[in-house]
């Protein structure tokens, strides 16, 4: 096992060394006490740029408190392993692309133990000190375990901008367990492009600008055997420019709220059923809403009355989102011990909002703070009701209106 825990830098180590020989030249020529044993520790190897072109794997030096230096954007072109207590420093801007687009084979297999992590940070213990790793493979050798990643997160690796102290691009996969990211100067995980592979648990992303971002499609690996708290932006956002809900899809409640971003897209669309626990606390950005899509949509959200579910908005204004909107006949859609505030952008088209013979069963739902009415329904010419609506009990409206037909 490495023995590291005076010596994290080579800066500490000589001032231990150089302290050491400043005590045995202080000592009289009658001293009969033994000379000082000095430990040498050996220099970590720089490695070469082009030095992942082929398969390598990283070994662990128990004599270099630092095993490797990185000190360029590596593209990782054929397999790589990094074995148990490895430990790799990024120089300023460097980083790790593992990268399939011109080669079938760039893989990065790092599997720490409990008691030996890998441990990836900057030479200087600074957030944004080096730009992390970008996954733009989709091996099934690519796995984060009992990894710690430090001071990533800085300067993007492409002209999209995409930063993070990890990156998941489109089609790529990646299964990261047991892990730690901190210190990052931007996301501790961004995965918003889409048709990626993702198993994300029982990680930490704390001490970052933000934990993570993702598009709607990876809410799944979002799950809560993850820690995202304490971070500088306690959110883990949802880009919905990526691709939308299109498998059985579970919204799980975290240690923080989550944060849907307002772009281009603006709409988190649901094509497969999705469900939401009890207490998730979603904050909506600017004109932005949640889609139930007639193509094979569906939404069950139900909460408790002591784990209320909370549909709120970024901006605390009335009329900052717009809603739900639910155009599915899907026969679960459920909304019940839930909260619906700041909503009612393009009212009448807002709040609830179903389309034609869109099944729906509301039940204890408090509308706060918001614009119009709460539920609001399309009739079929002939109709008085919709058949498949079911308004239950402890359903109210703060400013009096909870539905309305239009």
């Amino acid at each position: 096992m490495k023995n590291v825990n005076l010596f994290t830098n080579r800066a500490i180590r000589y001032l231990f060394i150089f302290s050491i020989l400043g005590l045995f030249s202080a000592c009289t020529s009658d001293d009969d006490s033994s000379d000082p044993i000095l430990e040498e520790f050996n220099e970590p190897i720089v490695l070469d740029c082009n030095f992942f072109k082929e398969a390598r794997v990283l070994t662990n030096d128990p004599y270099a408190p630092v095993d490797y230096i990185v000190t360029c954007v590596m593209h990782v072109t054929a397999p790589i392993k990094i074995e148990p207590g490895v430990v790799i420093e990024f120089e300023e801007d460097a980083g790790l692309e593992v990268d399939d687009f011109h080669t079938a084979n760039g893989s990065i297999s790092a599997m720490g133990t409990s008691t030996e992590p890998i441990i990836m940070r900057g030479t200087a213990n600074n957030r944004g000190w080096w730009r992390g790793l970008m996954i733009d493979s989709n091996s099934s050798l690519n796995e984060l375990n009992h990894t710690q990643i430090f001071d990533a997160g800085g300067k993007s690796f492409n002209s999209n901008n995409d930063k993070g102290a990890i990156i998941v691009w489109a089609d790529s996969r990646l299964k990261m367990t047991n892990s730690l990211v901190s210190n990052s100067d931007s996301y501790g995980i961004n995965a918003t492009y889409t048709s990626s592979i993702l198993t994300i648990e029982n990680n930490k992303f704390t001490n970052n600008k933000a934990p993570a971002v993702v598009n709607p499609g990876y809410l799944n690996a979002m799950n809560n055997t993850n820690q995202f708290s304490g971070n500088i932006d306690d959110f883990v956002y949802v880009d919905p420019y990526g691709e939308p809900i299109k498998t059985p899809t579970t919204w799980y409640k975290l240690d923080v709220p989550y944060s849907v971003i307002s772009n281009a897209v603006k709409q988190v669309i649901v094509r497969d059923l999705l469900t939401i626990q009890p207490g998730v606390e979603i904050e909506f950005g600017a004109e932005t809403s949640l889609l139930i899509h007639e193509d094979g949509g569906g939404i069950k959200a139900v909460g408790t009355s002591a784990d209320p579910i909370i549909f709120s908005a970024v901006s605390k204004v009335a009329k900052a989102w717009k809603g739900i909107y639910v155009s599915s006949e899907h026969a679960v859609n459920e909304i019940g011990h839930a909260e619906i505030r700041y909503s009612g952008l393009n009212a009448p088209q807002a709040n609830i909002w179903l389309w034609y013979n869109s099944f729906l069963n509301v039940h204890n739902v408090k509308f706060m703070s918001f614009n119009g009415c709460g539920i609001n329904y399309r009739l079929l010419t002939g109709q008085s009701s919709n058949p498949n609506l079911t308004i239950g009990d402890n359903v109210t409206a703060d400013n009096g209106c909870t539905t309305n037909i239009w």
